[in-house]
């Protein structure tokens, strides 16, 4: 089959099956029907008491808000209802009390209500657990009332002045997805692709969509692929309608022929017909001749794909808010509003103190402050710190920014006794399913971290330990271990490379954990990855590397030359950006050269700042900063006769040349993949 007949093959497939998933979900809730009328979009520009009149009611309830209108900036003039929608015309009256008949009838008139009450467990205003595709189920109305940033919404609340922002974001791969689609897609045989073209993307009433990317002109088109530019996504198959790859025959479970049919992997032989027994896993040099989804045979790998996309969900979905590392919103809210998830202050900045549950430390006195699935303000920030970065960026568990922090996914085996119940465990069918709801991992319900209060408080057991230490976030309800530096025979060093005692009750704190030095001198991932990174810059991009606009070098320089503080990774526009332009949410240049050193000021402490470490002064003889055996790589010749190395070496004789080499080939956490 040709690409262009598969390619239509594709489209026919996901249009035609791609929402059945989502009618046949609607059947485990019950839908109340109701009449909704969406609210006008909110104004850029309005009056302050034209804004007032459209908070008049809501703030007869909400007395006090932490920002009204999620805005820092007083300048931004909104009213509830400009975002959220709901009816501000309505007023609780003197003396009526919370909970009382009079209160609920009241809001329920002021409130946009669920289709599906039970789901949401209407009326908290906590984020349920494990929503999965709750969104593309709702109604418009009520996302846009619960969290008017959601994509299916956010042009409606935040469009007049952010909707370039909001149509990047939709095509970014924080909400296509398409490095994790693409990639499962072509190992597993499903696609014969290496060039990307399945991802994550829905229409405003909920449905798989093809993505487009903007037009691009023909003499740009060439250009525009080598830089890893698509100019569609298709969605996701489902997984029942397509055939399975040879490779995981050995998932089958083999059954009996009868004719020729299927193998039966279930049903007795009720007409007496001579059978042939038919092994596991074959036939294994040919498919069988079920159809698709026949015989409890379907597509593992495309399997696999959709349930992590429901337990690891994008900005299409909310986190599955269940466990401490995965508490956050849909949407814009993902990442600009802040969620207690994390206590270690390396991870967390100035949010650690407020835990890791979840739980508000809003004024408004309608939000409970002891309940887990809420925000800790009614506030928008770009003080975003990397434990909200890692409820999406901690899988695969043994990668990704988890070796950025220094951890990788526990053994299983490291301090064991703290982690092991004494006796074998052996749960129930409903027990098991419990624990594996929040936690896929088989071993979980053995564990004692089964027990949520347990999982919550495994890092307490740091004093005590004596194999490893753990982090404070669980993001699908893991454990994740701290590495440490050490010899080739397992022994603790420290920054020094000396052995550090093993019997040393210090040992943890004198030994080099093995985080980024950026996470070392108080960065969070906001300080390298500014906007553009984090939203896109409009085209559909399905590897990760290709859709990156900071380069080391404009930070910290090359060699032979020190930075210009203008962006030059592959996603950066023609020129790059200013990054002396960029300032922190208190307003302070976020780069300065003060004299011939260069400072960045952080995103979330705004007594923090750090002198930049600059390549050419490392390699410069007679610099404080000069380093021999920096200079010695940085500077070696491709000259192998002579090995010459110094800064006499002519930029297109390096051996390490920046045009060739990225300075992350050396210079990385280390990483197990």
């Amino acid at each position: 089959m040709d690409t262009r007949t598969l390619l239509k093959s594709l489209v026919v497939v996901c249009a035609v099956l791609g929402a059945l998933p989502t009618a046949w979900a609607s059947s485990a809730s019950k839908a109340v029907e109701r009449d909704y009328v969406m609210a006008p979009a909110a104004p850029a520009r309005q009056t302050v008491a034209e804004a007032a009149a459209k908070s008049e009611g809501c703030i007869s309830c909400h007395t006090q808000s932490d920002t009204k209108t999620m805005h820092v900036n007083p300048a931004v003039r909104l009213g509830c209802t400009d975002c959220h929608g709901g009816n501000a015309d309505v007023s609780l009256p003197d003396g009526a009390a919370a909970g009382s008949a009079q209160y609920a009838a009241i809001r329920e008139q002021a409130h946009v209500l669920p289709r599906y009450p039970d789901d949401w467990h209407y009326p908290s205003s906590a984020n349920p657990e494990r929503t999965y595709t709750l969104l593309n189920r709702e109604s418009r109305e009520f996302i846009r009332f619960t969290n008017p940033s959601d994509n299916r919404v956010a042009s409606l609340a935040c469009g007049a002045c952010h909707q370039a922002v909001i149509e990047a974001s939709i095509r970014s791969l924080h909400a296509t997805g398409a490095m994790l689609w693409g990639g499962a897609a072509y190992n597993n045989g499903i696609l014969p692709f290496k060039n990307y073209m399945i991802g994550e993307s829905y229409t405003d009433d909920g449905q798989p969509s093809i993505l487009y990317g903007p037009k691009v002109p023909d003499e740009l088109k060439d250009e525009m692929e080598a830089k890893g530019v698509l100019p569609y996504l298709y969605p996701l198959p489902t997984w029942e309608t397509v055939h399975p790859g040879d490779v995981f025959r050995v998932f089958e479970r083999g059954g009996r022929n009868i004719s020729n049919l299927f193998p039966e992997t279930g049903l007795p032989n009720s007409l007496g017909l001579l059978q042939r027994i038919e092994e596991p896993g074959r036939p294994d040099i040919r498919q069988s001749n079920r159809g698709p989804g026949t015989g409890a045979r379907i597509s593992v790998p495309l399997i696999n794909i959709t349930k992590t996309r429901l337990n690891d969900p994008l900005l299409w979905f909310s986190g599955t808010n269940d466990q401490p590392g995965d508490y956050r919103n849909s949407g814009c809210a993902s990442c600009h509003v802040v969620y207690a998830n994390d206590r270690d202050p390396r991870h967390s900045g100035p949010y650690a103190q407020y835990g890791h549950e979840g739980k508000s430390i809003s004024v408004d006195p309608t939000i409970p402050n002891d309940r887990t699935g809420h925000p800790l303000q009614h506030v928008f920030t770009r003080a975003i710190p990397t434990s909200q970065c890692m409820i999406c960026h901690m899988h695969q568990p043994n990668m990704f920014m988890n070796t950025y922090l220094g951890y990788t996914m526990w053994d299983y085996e490291s301090d064991a006794p703290h982690m092991w119940p004494e006796e074998q465990q052996y749960p129930s069918d409903a027990e098991m399913r419990k624990t594996l709801d929040r936690n896929p991992e088989g071993a979980a319900p053995r564990g004692k971290w089964a027990d949520l209060e347990f999982l919550k408080n495994v890092s307490e057991l740091n004093p005590e330990l004596t194999d490893t230490q753990f982090a404070d976030y669980h993001g699908h309800g893991w454990n994740f271990r701290a590495i440490f530096k050490r010899d080739r025979k397992g022994n603790l060093l420290d920054a020094g490379g000396k052995q550090v005692a093993d019997d040393d009750p210090e040992k943890f704190k004198k030994a080099v954990h093995m985080s980024s030095i950026h996470v070392d001198v108080g960065m969070h991932c906001v300080d390298c990855h500014f906007s553009q990174d984090n939203h896109g810059n409009g085209h559909i991009h399905g590897e990760v590397a290709l859709a990156v606009e900071i380069g080391c070098k404009d930070c910290h320089g090359t060699a032979k030359t020190y930075p210009n503080l203008y962006t030059s990774g592959p996603a950066a526009l023609e020129g790059g950006m200013d990054l002396t332009a960029l300032r922190t949410p208190d307003g302070r240049r976020r780069f300065e050269w003060v004299g011939d050193k260069l400072y960045q000021r952080s995103m979330l402490d705004p007594k923090l700042e750090w002198e930049m470490s600059l390549v050419k002064d490392t390699v410069t003889p007679g610099n404080p900063s000069y380093n021999p055996i920096a200079a010695r790589s940085k500077l070696m010749s491709r000259d192998t006769a002579n090995q010459s190395w110094g800064t006499d070496v002519p930029a297109g004789e390096l051996a390490h040349s920046d045009d060739n080499m990225e300075c992350y080939t050396c210079h990385t956490s280390w990483t197990t993949s």
